[in-house]
């Protein structure tokens, strides 16, 4: 992960971090570089404490991923990015 320069965002999916997991491994294996691979709060939790933590995610379900996650890379990269990524 590079921590200077442009990016562009490739590849974003809410809730499906297997998914975000292989499109990274196809980005690997095609040589592409990845600027920034990460996750961020896909919805505000309910309390208003501060605590972080969401009561929905509890109950006969099990816990729910409301997270989005995300692949960034250079500029120069999308098109090649793109191609493969068409297999996720």
């Amino acid at each position: 992960m590079a921590l200077f320069g442009k990016r562009e965002v490739v590849f974003e999916t809410a809730g499906d971090r297997e998914r975000w997991k292989r499109a990274r491994g196809l980005l690997q294996t095609a040589g592409i570089e990845i600027m920034e691979s990460g996750s961020r709060e896909g919805e505000m939790p309910l309390c208003s404490c501060g605590a972080k933590i969401d009561r929905r995610n509890y109950g006969p379900g099990g816990w729910i991923d409301r997270r989005v996650y995300y692949i960034a890379v250079r500029p120069e990269d999308v098109k090649a990015a793109a191609q493969a990524l068409r297999e996720v």
